[in-house]
């Protein structure tokens, strides 16, 4: 036999497929002829299961604390059928409390139960460790406490975070009386690193503080939710200027008044949406028509309800300075009604013009008339001061400072 007929033997597909069966049913004999063969196995780590634990508690207000053992160790002998695949997991250690109906300490024997598909036949539990689980029966009990939350990461520059909201804000938890005394509130911790944006809304799960706020774990207490729902806000702080509003007349503009404001800008906190394209805050307006020279006015700082005054500051004292200008008094006789009729009491009235020296040097009385408007009076009758408006005939940057009346009785 040459080489090229001993390699197409070795690639003979048909051959390979009669190996593999071949092997396969030996495999098969061999494991059917040790399936009937009697194996003893220890398991450790059985759990330990309380039946009827639940009925106990809806129906009667008891509950199973202080257990003794939460898993236990058993020998098993049986066929290698029924056993020899099973772990620790697979079996329990089942303790029925069904029967109890009042506080007691018990020591109970417990039965090793076995999944539904073993074949029980020839299968023998030979020792228990331990033989018997220790337990109390007591009265469940009910705590509220509140849920707080904790941010434990870091911000990123120019951020500030919030206090955490947590929903529901409290939660009820049930046990026995000796361990619920122990817990003080529970806490949810929020550990991000370099945040810039709200976190949230998420699902978070809780832990148990005692009054020391130290962490605590009771074996028997369960709560009537397992998880919040938790929201921490992160808001950008930002440097605003302080600002008013002119209302400019009788020769004052912006361009001739000086305003000082103390303090000049306020730290805030607001969401980057309400923030970032916002650089001012205006606080108030000044009528540059009510003062001749200067005037001090203490503004509140108000704020929408989406920002926050990290600085503290609630008001501000606003100076205004007219520059350039100069006032002269004049006395004036021409005074006129419009929109109604009345009859003038007031026949002549001082007032105050404000202007440039040139214009003041130039301006008379005959340049300055009054006018005092009747047409929200209709109807009225008596004596009345009504506002009046003071005109500055041929000076365009000239103008009266102050309020006027005049005395008119309608009717």
């Amino acid at each position: 036999m040459n080489k090229t007929e001993k390699t197409n033997i070795w690639d003979n597909k048909i051959l390979w497929m009669i190996v593999s069966l071949l092997l396969s049913f030996l495999a098969w004999a061999y494991i059917s002829s040790t399936e009937d063969t009697s194996v003893e196995r220890i398991f450790t780590g059985v759990p330990v299961v309380f039946q009827g634990a639940e009925e106990l508690r809806s129906s009667r207000g008891l509950i199973i604390t202080d257990a003794s053992a939460d898993s236990v160790t058993v020998k098993v002998s049986g066929s290698r059928a029924s056993i020899g695949n099973l772990h620790a997991a697979d079996l329990t250690a089942v303790v029925d409390v069904s029967g109890i109906s009042q506080v007691r300490d018990m020591t109970v024997s417990y039965t090793v139960r076995f999944p539904d598909n073993v074949n029980m036949s020839g299968v023998e539990v030979h020792s228990k460790t331990p033989e018997t689980i220790e337990f109390s029966v007591v009265q469940e009990n009910s705590k509220t406490v509140e849920v707080k939350g904790v941010f434990t990461g870091s911000v990123a520059e120019g951020f500030t975070v919030d206090p955490i909201v947590v929903e529901p804000a409290s939660v009820t938890l049930y046990g026995p009386a000796s361990e619920l005394d122990q817990i003080d509130s529970a806490c949810v911790y929020i550990d991000r690193q370099n945040v810039s944006a709200t976190i949230g809304p998420l699902n978070s799960e809780f832990v148990l503080l005692d009054a020391d706020g130290s962490t605590i774990r009771p074996a028997s207490v369960t709560s009537s939710q397992t998880s919040v729902t938790v929201t921490v806000p992160v808001l950008m702080n930002k440097e605003l200027a302080l600002k008013v509003n002119l209302v400019e007349g009788s020769g004052a503009t912006a361009d001739n008044t000086v305003v000082e404001i103390e303090p000049k800008t306020i730290q805030v906190a607001g969401s980057t949406a309400t923030l970032e394209n916002l650089n001012q805050i205006v606080i108030g307006t000044v009528d540059l028509t009510d003062f001749a020279e200067t005037t001090t006015i203490t503004f509140p700082i108000t704020l929408d309800n989406n920002i926050r005054n990290l600085t503290g500051t609630t008001e501000a004292t606003v100076t205004v300075t007219v520059t350039g200008m100069e006032t002269k008094k004049f006395t004036v006789t021409n005074i006129t009604l419009t929109g109604g009729a009345g009859t003038l009491r007031t026949t002549q009235k001082e007032i105050v013009v404000r202007g440039t020296a040139e214009d003041l040097a130039n301006i008379t009385e005959e340049n300055i008339r009054i006018v005092a408007d009747l047409t929200e009076y209709a109807g009225a009758t008596g004596t009345i001061e009504v506002p009046a408006r003071v005109y500055v005939d041929g000076y365009e940057k000239a103008g009266a400072v102050g309020d006027y009346t005049v005395s008119v009785t309608l009717g």
